[in-house]
């Protein structure tokens, strides 16, 4: 199940939140940043996977306790690619499409509740309409209800249309 919601990422709650992170796993600003100021351990959290894991690839996610109250886990999507040998640091649909497919494969058949925002259209500088046509065919048949946040009411209005 896939629903748009007109509100403020820091209000919700849910079993999932994505973080649109990097590969680097390093918050930072936007939705990251919100994250960053809602639960400040999270990044404690995020350097010990990647201290286990190393860094991820442009499109991978990885997936973490979230330390605060308001989700019981995190599932960060490497939407910007900061690592040493990047070409491309900024996001491109492909990456996207990557990601949602890996979101989607990771939930599989549950039954939980995810709080997204749209990927990569922050800091990414990616058309909405057109992540958020690729988010909906990855996300609207699953089990899961996933939730798509937006926080203008003029980006929400477009959106419902589509």
């Amino acid at each position: 199940m896939f629903k748009l919601k007109l509100s403020d990422i820091s209000k919700e709650k849910g079993e999932y939140v994505v973080n649109p992170s990097n590969t680097i796993l390093s918050l930072g600003s936007g939705v990251s940043g919100v994250l960053k100021r809602m639960c400040p351990e999270l990044q404690n959290v995020m350097w010990e996977y990647l201290n286990r894991n190393g860094y991820l690839n442009p499109g991978d996610i990885a997936v973490t306790p979230y330390p605060c109250e308001e989700f019981e886990y995190a599932i960060h999507a490497a939407v910007m690619d900061y690592t040493k040998e990047a070409v491309e640091i900024d996001p491109d649909y492909e990456r996207i499409e990557k990601i949602c497919q890996n979101i989607a494969k990771f939930l599989g058949d549950k039954k939980t509740k995810v709080i997204t925002p749209l990927l990569g259209t922050g800091v990414g500088g990616l058309n909405k309409e057109k992540v958020y046509k690729i988010m909906k065919k990855h996300f609207e048949n699953l089990n899961a209800e996933i939730i798509l946040v937006v926080h203008k009411k003029e980006d929400y209005d477009k959106l419902i249309l589509i």
